[in-house]
C-alpha cells in the first residue's frame, strides 16, 4: 500500500519498528508530519521551528509513521518497550559515557512517547558520547523539556552548520540556564542559535576564533561565560584590504607579518561580549589586547580570567571588577590604572616579567595578591596594602625585603626562591598577624 516513492527500512537498533523514507532524488517538499492527536497539533508556537526541521529529525518509534500521499494506508507501530525512554532520577538524567548515538538519543528524548519523563528532567548530561548532530538540531530535541535549568553536551560531535537561522530563531518560553558545549567542533558563533534565557554558557575548546557583533544580541541574559582554549586571532587586515595586489617592495623594506590592530574594527576578534556578564573565563585564548570598549561595556564584571596570554600591558577593566587573573604573559609593569578598581580584592599576575612594584599603585581593598615568578628586585610592603591579607613573592630575584608601614591583616608571605641575604630590623613589628612566612631557598646566612 506505500507510494512508489515510499520505501520501508529497518531504523537502526529500535525494535519492531520501521522508518519511512524518500526514495527519490528531488526535495521532499512539504513537511511529512507525525501523527498527533489534533489538540497537540494546535500548538502552532511550540511547534514552529519543528515544522521546518521535523523531516529530518524525528525519527523515534512513534514518529517513524509519516503521512504518505492521499489515499495511503497507514500502518501501525508496535507498542514502545518502556526502556526506551530516558528515566530522570531526582530530577537529574544522566546519559554520559554511554556511547549514544545521534538516533539513540532521539528515542531515548521522544516528545511523544516520553513526555512523562521530560516533564520530570531539571539537570541533562549527555556529555562524553558520539553525537553528531547541528547544535539547532538538537535543541529541537529539548523543546518540550519545559522544566529544564541545566544541559551538558560537551565531549561530543555537535556542529553549527545553519547559514542564516535568523528566521526560525525563536524559541518557545524555556527555563535553560546553564549550558556547556564545550569540546566540540562547533567553529563559529555567526549563525548561533539558542535560547536567550541562557545565563551560563561554556564554549571552551570549540575551536572558535571570533565572538561575533551579534553575539550580545542573543544571549542578552548572560551572567556566566567560558571560552578558554579557543583562540582569537588578531587580523592585520579586513579580506577586502587582503585581496588588493601586493606590489613588490624595494630592497630594505622591513616585513610585520604579526600586528595587532585591535582598536580597527576589522582587527580584533572580540566584536561582543553580553552587557550583563559578570564571570567571564578567556585563559590560553591568544589575546593580544582587550577591545578598547572592553572597559565600558562589561561594567558588571565580577571575575575575570585572562591568564596563559600574551598581553603584554595591563588593559583597562571596570571598576566593579572584584577579581583578575591575568598570570602567564607577557606583562612588564603595573600601571596607575589598576589603583582605580575599588573593589579588587583578588589579584593574579604570576608569571610575568615585572621588574618593580609599586604598593601604592594597588587597591586599597586588595586581600591576596599573587606576584610569584616574576622579576621584581626589591619590595617594600607599605601601609597601602592595608587590607592585604595574603601575598606570594616567591621566585623572584628580591635581594631586600622592607616593611615600610604596618600591615595588621597580613597573615601570609611567603617570599621563597628569592635572593634575600637578611631581614631588616623591626620586620616582625610590622607585621603583627603573620601566621605564615616562608623564607626557604634564599640566601640568609
Amino acid at each position: 500500500d506505500l507510494p512508489s516513492h515510499l520505501k520501508l527500512s529497518p531504523a537502526g537498533k529500535a525494535p519492531r519498528s520501521l522508518q519511512l523514507s524518500r526514495n527519490s532524488g528531488r526535495s521532499s517538499g512539504a513537511a511529512l508530519e507525525p501523527s498527533a492527536p489534533a489538540e497537540e497539533l494546535s500548538r502552532s508556537r511550540d511547534r514552529s521551528l519543528l515544522q521546518i526541521l521535523g523531516p529530518r529529525l524525528r525519527r523515534s518509534p512513534g514518529n517513524f509513521l509519516r503521512k504518505g500521499e492521499r489515499n495511503t494506508t497507514a500502518l501501525p507501530t508496535a507498542p514502545p518497550e518502556p526502556t526506551l525512554c530516558g528515566t530522570p532520577i531526582n530530577g537529574t538524567l544522566n546519559l554520559s559515557h554511554s556511547n549514544l548515538t545521534q538516533d539513540e538519543l532521539m528515542l531515548k528524548l521522544d516528545e511523544d512517547l516520553c513526555k512523562a519523563q521530560l516533564d520530570r528532567i531539571l539537570e541533562l548530561d549527555i556529555s562524553h558520547n558520539n553525537v553528531e548532530m547541528d547544535l539547532l538540531y538538537l535543541f529541537t530535541l529539548f523543546f518540550h523539556m519545559k522544566n529544564t535549568l541545566s544541559i551538558d553536551a560537551s565531549f561530543n560531535k555537535l556542529t553549527i552548520n545553519i547559514l542564516d537561522p535568523s528566521s526560525f530563531c525563536e524559541f518557545p518560553s524555556h527555563q535553560l540556564l546553564f549550558l556547556n558545549i564545550s569540546n566540540n567542533p562547533i567553529n563559529s558563533l555567526d549563525t548561533l542559535c539558542l535560547p536567550s534565557s541562557i545565563k551560563e554558557i561554556d564554549l571552551s575548546f570549540t575551536n572558535i576564533s571570533q565572538i561575533p557583533l551579534n553575539f550580545a544580541k542573543k544571549l542578552v541574559n548572560l551572567e556566566k561565560m567560558h571560552v578558554q582554549g579557543n583562540h582569537f586571532i588578531y587580523r592585520a587586515f579586513s579580506e577586502s584590504e587582503n585581496a588588493l595586489p601586493m606590489c613588490t617592495p624595494p630592497p630594505g623594506t622591513v616585513h610585520i607579518n604579526a600586528i595587532s590592530f585591535v582598536r580597527k574594527e576589522v582587527g580584533t576578534p572580540i566584536e561582543s561580549l553580553p552587557d550583563k556578564v559578570k564571570h567571564l573565563r578567556m585563559s590560553n585564548c591568544s589575546i593580544v589586547e582587550l577591545p578598547e570598549w572592553f572597559a565600558d561595556t562589561v561594567e558588571e564584571l565580577l571575575f575575570l580570567d585572562l591568564s596563559s596570554n600574551f598581553i603584554s600591558v595591563l588593559p583597562n577593566f571596570p571598576p566593579s571588577l572584584q577579581h583578575l587573573d591575568i598570570s602567564n604573559n607577557d606583562i612588564k609593569f603595573i600601571s596607575p590604572s589598576l589603583k582605580s578598581l575599588s573593589n579588587l580584592t583578588v589579584f593574579r599576575i604570576q608569571n610575568n616579567k615585572i621588574m618593580g612594584v609599586h604598593t601604592e599603585l594597588f587597591p586599597s581593598a586588595l586581600k591576596k595578591c599573587d606576584l610569584s615568578k616574576n622579576k621584581v628586585k626589591v619590595l617594600s610592603l607599605t601601609s597601602a596594602l592595608e587590607k592585604l591579607e595574603h601575598l606570594n613573592v616567591s621566585g623572584n630575584l628580591i635581594t631586600r625585603l622592607e616593611a615600610a608601614g604596618h600591615l595588621p591583616a597580613l597573615t601570609s608571605l611567603d617570599s621563597s626562591h628569592n635572593l634575600i641575604p637578611e631581614l631588616p630590623d623591626g620586620f616582625g613589628a610590622s607585621l603583627p598577624g603573620l601566621k605564615y612566612f616562608n623564607l626557604s631557598g634564599n640566601k640568609i646566612s
